[in-house]
Formats: structure tokens, C-alpha cells, sequence
């Protein structure tokens, strides 16, 4: 019989916090990806035709549609400093090297893994390239793993450990819904921390075997001292504090495991009564703090991402507000909080309202904004919102994040905020034809989300005070209210 598998990708332990053994079914998986190639589409055509024995500047620019000045620019800088071209015009061995690599589009096959829960069925928005195996230190007399937490104590860790429940078909769309997810958290998870692992970057993928290795991942079960609700499960790969989409499967769970509920009621720490059973005892506590917290927030139940990111926000202001003298990390993470909540918004609306990316340049025929073109599409809209300086403001996001924003629903916020507007063109329902300008302050947003850029990156020098914070999360907790005839 083969020997239980345990993964732990974060080692660290929020406070309070119990440790939890969740199962899940762990799937290879196969993507290919793009290499990355030394040529830009310039160098690549400039030493075509070089190779082709048209070594003339001037005639290179002619066959190419480029300015003569531009092709003796790429030459004189790029070509002939990286030994791809020699003072002749000739290409050299280098350069043929690096031609043929360019041509060459074939793309790199990567080993990656999927992670399916083992309670739900649902696939975790989350994948890897690696899976950071830890072994029990031995197994305790009802069959529980046990852990060395510190070599030189001897202390030890012993984990619920949650039980496989389901092995549900493969279902190839609802990974890549996953896989969105997972590209979104760890979008907002880099702005938090620059020296975070690069992403894993799918386009599409092949499963290595027809069937899934069992596996438990290592989380925690910990108290949320000023959230909404008493408890919450640790993110096990350590992208976010908390993970919604373990909670809530746990939930499901408790009513028919009174050990667990016991196990998470000594995690929250607090007195139960002795009428209630463990799970009755927490599901009350839930609905007090839930009460409490989003009794005016009602409406964010119908669409969780958003509930998810206003809980955030409200429990982070909450701190804030609570204390005399804050922590840096504090304030920017409550900036980073509200300016997620504003983009969840905007993707929601894209969703909702989607925009037909063909009223876009097509990408074959232009890669970005024609001079003044941003700016004449967004008159066009002719919505009152649009002052001058919206419009300024707007016209500066790059046509490719437009597009993004539009096919994909992801990007900057101001490109999310330029792909809601282009709904407007063929939905007469839409929010934005509804709302004032007043209701919407899209200025207001904007300054935001400058705010977000200039002061909560890590390139940033400026620093955000407290007070500039909260009046942003206070708008932005306000601003995605005026949309609740719509959620």
C-alpha cells in the first residue's frame, strides 16, 4: 500500500492558527509555452532581407513600409552591437543562429500540476510546477499523521486530517474558470510582494494520466480577529491570507463532523454554550458576526467575488480605524484592498455587460492607438461621465490592455474601466447609461487608482497616509453600492 502524500508550499503559521490536512486530487498536467525569442518583428524582418542579400538601408525600408532613419537606427544600435550583423551589411553566424530561432515557432511542452478538492469536486484556483513533499514523523495510535515542527524542541504539530469524499469527472472548462482565478490572485499577490514566484502561464494543456494521485495539503484553521466571519481557512499556497473557496466546502462539512467542528470551535478560541453542539455553536457565531458586519451589504451576497473583496475592505478600515498608531503595511494593504474591490466591480460589469471586442482595432492590423484614436472613441460614447480630463486620463491605457480587459476581463483598472464604457454602444441597460455623472465620480476612481500606483507599488516613493486610505476605501465602499439595482 502506498505511503500517504503531504504537500506544504507555505511555511508560515497565522496566529492562532491550527494546522489542517485538506484532500485533494492532484492532476499532471501539460502546457505548452511560448519561448522567448531574442528578435523583435523589426530585427527579424531587417536581417531577412539582409540574408536575402538586400544589405541597402534605404531599400530595406522601402520593401518594409518603415522609415529609412528608423531601419539605420535598428542597425546601428541593435543589429550589428549584438554580433548580428557585421559593418558590411552581411549576416553573421550569430545572426543566422538567432534568425532561425525566431522562425523556428515551435513551442516548449512544461510538466505542471492541477489540484482538484477532494470534498467538493471543485478545481482549486491554483497550479504549480512543483510539489514541495513533507514526510510524517510517524503515525499516532488512531492512524493520524504526526509532524516535527522544531528540531531542536522536538515539538510536534498533529493536524486534522479531512478525509477524500469525491472523485468527480474532468471538467475542462471549469479549470480554466479556475485558472483565471488563479491568475487574478497571484496578479493582485505580486503587487503585495515584488519577489513572489512567476506565475504559471497556460494557454491551453493535456492531462499526463487518466487518473489523479491523493494527496493532503497543508493548511490552517485560524481566527479573524476583526472580519466577518469567526474563522477562516489559510490559502495553502500562500497567494492570499484566507481562502474563500475552502471555507465554504468546510461549512458543508461540519454538520456531519462534530470533531472537526470541536477542532475549529478550540481554534476560535471563545466560550460555547453548552446547549450547542460544536457546529451549532460556530454557525452562530457566524450569523452574529455576518449580521453585525454586512447587515447593510445585503446585495453582495449575489456576486461573491465582490463580497469577498468588501468584507476585506470593511474588516481592513475596521483595524484601521481602531488603532492609534497603524503600521505602513497596514495602510497600503488597505489602498491595495479598496482598488481590488473597484476592479472586481468592473469585471463583474464586464461579465454582466459584456462589450463586443470587434468594435476594437483588430490586432492583425494595429497594435496600439492611432494618434487621437483613444480619445475620439471615447467622445464617442458621448455619456456626460466623460469629462475632459476622464477622457485625458482614459486615453492613455495601451490598446492591448483595452483588448484584454474586454476578452478577457483582466488588466489595469483603468483598461476595465475602457472596456465597461464600450458595453454602452449596444446595451441600452447598461449602468453607465443609467447613472449620473455625479453617482458615477469617475474621477474620483481615477484618483484612486493613481493613488494605488504612485503609492502602494513598490517602485513608488511616496507613501500613503492613513487618512488619504480610508477616504478612498470610504468612496469605493460607497461607489460600488450604486450598482445594486444591478448585481
Amino acid at each position: 500500500m502506498a505511503a500517504d502524500r503531504y504537500l506544504r508550499f507555505d511555511v508560515r503559521r497565522p496566529p492562532g492558527g491550527r494546522p489542517l490536512l485538506w484532500p485533494v486530487r492532484v492532476w499532471k498536467v501539460l502546457y505548452p509555452t511560448n519561448r522567448v525569442l531574442k528578435l523583435n518583428l523589426f530585427q527579424q524582418a531587417i536581417l531577412g532581407l539582409a540574408r536575402a542579400r538586400c544589405q541597402d538601408s534605404s531599400e530595406m525600408a522601402e520593401l518594409l513600409g518603415l522609415d529609412g532613419e528608423l531601419v539605420a537606427f535598428i542597425i546601428a544600435t541593435q543589429l550589428i552591437p549584438n554580433g548580428w550583423m557585421n559593418t558590411s551589411g552581411s549576416v553573421t553566424s550569430q545572426g543566422e543562429r538567432v534568425l532561425e530561432e525566431a522562425q523556428d515557432a515551435s513551442e516548449e511542452v512544461r510538466m505542471g500540476y492541477a489540484y482538484q478538492d477532494a470534498i467538493s469536486g471543485n478545481w482549486l484556483p491554483r497550479f504549480t510546477e512543483e510539489l514541495p513533499e513533507i514526510e510524517a514523523k510517524r503515525v499516532d495510535e488512531r492512524g493520524y499523521p504526526v509532524f516535527l515542527r522544531d528540531l531542536d524542541s522536538g515539538k510536534e504539530d498533529r493536524p486534522f486530517r479531512l478525509n477524500h469524499f469525491r472523485e468527480d469527472t474532468l471538467d475542462t472548462a471549469a479549470l480554466f474558470d479556475a485558472f483565471q482565478r488563479y491568475r487574478t490572485d497571484h496578479d493582485h499577490a505580486k503587487q503585495r510582494d515584488d519577489e513572489l514566484s512567476a506565475r504559471v502561464r497556460i494557454e491551453s494543456l493535456s492531462f499526463v494520466e487518466d487518473s489523479a494521485q491523493p494527496m493532503w495539503l497543508w493548511t490552517w484553521i485560524f481566527p479573524d480577529e476583526a472580519g466577518p466571519q469567526p474563522w477562516l481557512v489559510a490559502d495553502p499556497f500562500g497567494l492570499q491570507q484566507a481562502a474563500s473557496w475552502l471555507r465554504k466546502p468546510l461549512q458543508e462539512v461540519l454538520p456531519r463532523n462534530d470533531g472537526l467542528g470541536r477542532y475549529i470551535a478550540d481554534a476560535v478560541g471563545e466560550t460555547r454554550s453548552n446547549d450547542l453542539s460544536a457546529e451549532e455553536w460556530l454557525r452562530s457565531l457566524e450569523n452574529q458576526i455576518d449580521l453585525t458586519l454586512l447587515a447593510d451589504y445585503n446585495w453582495s451576497r449575489k456576486v461573491p467575488i465582490v463580497e469577498g473583496y468588501l468584507a476585506s475592505v470593511l474588516r481592513r478600515r475596521s483595524v484601521l480605524a481602531s488603532q492609534e498608531r497603524s503600521w505602513q503595511e497596514d495602510v497600503t494593504s488597505l489602498l491595495i484592498e479598496t482598488h481590488n474591490l473597484a476592479e472586481s466591480v468592473l469585471q463583474w460589469l464586464l461579465k454582466a455587460y459584456p462589450s463586443d471586442i470587434r468594435r476594437l482595432p483588430h490586432w492583425k492590423d494595429q497594435r496600439d492607438w492611432k494618434d487621437g484614436e483613444a480619445q475620439y472613441y471615447l467622445q464617442f460614447f458621448n455619456l456626460p461621465c466623460l469629462t475632459d480630463d476622464v477622457i485625458k486620463r482614459l486615453s492613455e491605457q495601451r490598446l492591448d490592455q483595452v483588448r484584454t480587459a474586454v476578452k478577457r476581463g483582466t488588466s489595469s483598472l483603468k483598461a476595465l474601466l475602457f472596456a465597461g464604457l464600450l458595453g454602452t454602444v449596444d446595451q441600452a441597460s447598461h449602468p453607465f447609461l443609467k447613472l449620473s455623472a455625479d453617482e458615477l465620480q469617475l474621477a474620483r476612481l481615477l484618483d484612486m487608482a493613481d493613488a494605488r500606483n504612485k503609492k502602494a507599488g513598490h517602485s513608488g516613493v511616496e507613501r500613503i497616509d492613513r487618512e488619504e486610505a480610508m477616504e478612498h476605501a470610504d468612496f469605493v465602499i460607497e461607489w460600488v453600492q450604486i450598482f445594486k439595482g444591478w448585481y
